[in-house]
Order: C-alpha cells, then sequence, then structure tokens
C-alpha cells in the first residue's frame, strides 16, 4: 500500500490499481489539491474543506462516494463509517462527522476525519482491534494533543500519521504530549502487511 497526503486533510491509498480518495477538498475550500482520479472517495464532513468528490474525480471514471455511517464494499475493499462528533468550524456537532475504518491489501487503516473526543462510539470501539495505520487529526476542531494521545495509547495502532488542522504547529504539538519524535519521510509511505504488523506505534509524518 501507498499513503500519501495530498493537502488540507486529503489522503490518498493505492493498492495495485485501486485508488481511495479520503477527505479531497472542494474547489472553493482554502486548501488546494490537483485533480486526481480515484475508485473511492470517503468523506468525513459535510464542508468544502473535507467534500470535494469533484477534485478525486479525473476522466470518464465515477468513483463510489461513501459520505456517512454505513458498510461499504467495493471489489475487495470494505469500508465501515461510524458517526462520530466534531467541532470543526463551529460548535459541537455529535454526529457531524464519519470516521471510516478501511480493510485494504491486507491492511486496516482507521481514518478520524475531523473527529473531536477521544471517547470512540461503542461501535467503532468493538472495531479498532489490530488498527495498521491510523490517520491522526490534531488541533482546533478536532482532538486536542493530549485527547490525540489518549486515543492512541488506548489503541494501540501499529503506525500513526498525525495531521494538523492548522497544519505543522499541531502536529509539533501532538509530538511535544506523546513523546514522540516521529519518522519524516517525506510525500509517501509505501508499506507491505507484514511490515505494518511489524511496527509498535511509530509516528510517521508526510508532507
Amino acid at each position: 500500500m501507498i499513503v500519501q497526503k495530498l493537502g488540507g486533510y486529503c489522503f490518498k491509498l493505492s493498492a495495485g490499481p485501486v485508488t481511495v480518495a479520503i477527505n479531497p477538498p472542494a474547489p472553493k475550500s482554502k486548501h488546494k489539491v490537483n485533480k486526481f482520479g480515484s475508485d473511492i472517495v470517503l468523506v468525513s464532513v459535510r464542508h468544502d474543506d473535507w467534500e470535494g468528490v469533484e477534485t478525486a474525480t479525473h476522466g470518464e471514471k465515477e468513483p463510489f462516494v461513501a459520505i456517512g455511517p454505513g458498510d461499504y464494499e467495493v471489489g475487495e475493499v470494505t469500508i465501515s463509517g461510524f458517526a462520530t462528533p466534531t467541532e470543526y468550524e463551529g460548535p459541537l456537532m455529535e454526529y457531524g462527522n464519519t470516521a471510516y475504518l478501511i480493510d485494504m491489501d491486507g491492511i486496516r487503516v482507521l481514518a478520524l476525519g475531523a473527529l473531536s473526543t477521544a471517547k470512540l462510539p461503542a461501535d467503532l470501539r468493538e472495531e479498532i482491534d489490530n488498527v495498521g495505520i491510523l490517520l491522526l487529526p490534531i488541533g482546533e476542531g478536532a482532538l486536542s494533543p493530549k485527547d490525540a494521545h489518549e486515543l492512541v495509547v488506548a489503541m494501540e495502532p501499529h503506525i500513526i500519521i498525525p495531521y494538523g488542522i492548522r497544519g505543522d504547529a499541531d502536529v509539533a504539538a501532538y509530538l511535544k504530549v506523546s513523546g514522540e519524535k516521529g519518522t519524516d519521510i517525506g510525500e509517501k509511505l509505501t508499506v507491505r502487511t507484514k511490515e505494518v504488523l511489524e511496527k509498535d506505534g511509530e509516528v510517521v509524518l508526510l508532507k
């Protein structure tokens, strides 16, 4: 699997011919991402910063789009969406965010979107065993550095990829609280299933 951070809160997962876009920004968003093609688009928050399906659509191919809780299956990729609270761009919305658990290429990826509490809903807590890669939001409207650290300790994912709502300052604050230095690997993470399982809470920093 290849994991890339494309800008804003957008990640792209690739395995063989299959590409999953997570939270691409819309053209009207302040976050800018070059248009690209994907097979699946996952949207956590109904907001221009997170809901740019057209950004992840290229040519004649129309991606499968998941917006909100539910179970989805596209080819060999299975996805479960869970309603969670967020405070992104305003007061607490109890079910304003969707966290997605993605099983792809033998790896479990948990994308938390704009989750704003370390207290996960019961249905999600039941499903978070053996998370291979955790996409972890830090900052205003999402998790505080302290809450993010508490969640990681409780969950014990193999690899953590933090991303800041306001940028690098949020990630730096999380590293300070967690006592981690993080490994800066550049623009993408390329990893096999066996390699993921050998990691023990490694923090990976993507540009």
